[in-house]
């Protein structure tokens, strides 16, 4: 027959396993935090957006940011330019530029591979001839993940 443990010993026990716990807590929790934030990218004369870019959103420090500023730079001023453009690169038939848009940032969330939500970005700097795209100086970058320090 096993034996009981006392009122004592059982709170006791109770009070080291939620120690435990709550000390647990402590260490794991930060770790999440610091990888939901962005981390550090190569320092690079290439990189844009002066470190890390936020893979989905709009406006200045994400990933279709520059692909807007790419397309200003080269003149694709029409939202169907812009559709045309990328249905060429994509080998795609979309017509319109939000299904485009989520197309390249599901292929660019595939580079995130700690899953914050950043990339870092880098200018290529001329033409890829072998494109035969007029424009790839203005729209294709350089990819990579940021990289999250574990503490």
């Amino acid at each position: 027959m096993p034996q009981q443990l006392s009122r004592s010993t059982f709170a006791h026990l109770v009070t080291l396993v939620g120690g435990i716990a709550l000390i647990a807590g402590f260490v794991i929790t930060p770790a999440t935090i610091r990888a939901a934030g962005p981390g550090d990218c190569p320092n690079d004369s290439k990189l844009l957006n002066g470190g890390p870019t936020l893979v989905f959103g709009d406006g200045a420090g994400t990933w279709w940011g520059l692909i807007q500023d790419g397309f200003k730079a080269a003149g694709l001023d029409t939202v169907q330019e812009q559709i045309d453009y990328l249905n060429g690169i994509f080998g795609t038939n979309y017509s319109d530029l939000n299904s485009l848009k989520e197309l390249n940032l599901r292929q660019v969330s595939a580079w995130d591979e700690n899953g914050n939500g950043y990339v870092c970005a880098f200018d290529l700097r001329g033409r890829r001839a072998n494109l035969r795209d007029p424009y790839s100086q203005y729209t294709f970058l350089g990819i990579a993940d940021d990289k999250v320090v574990k503490k």
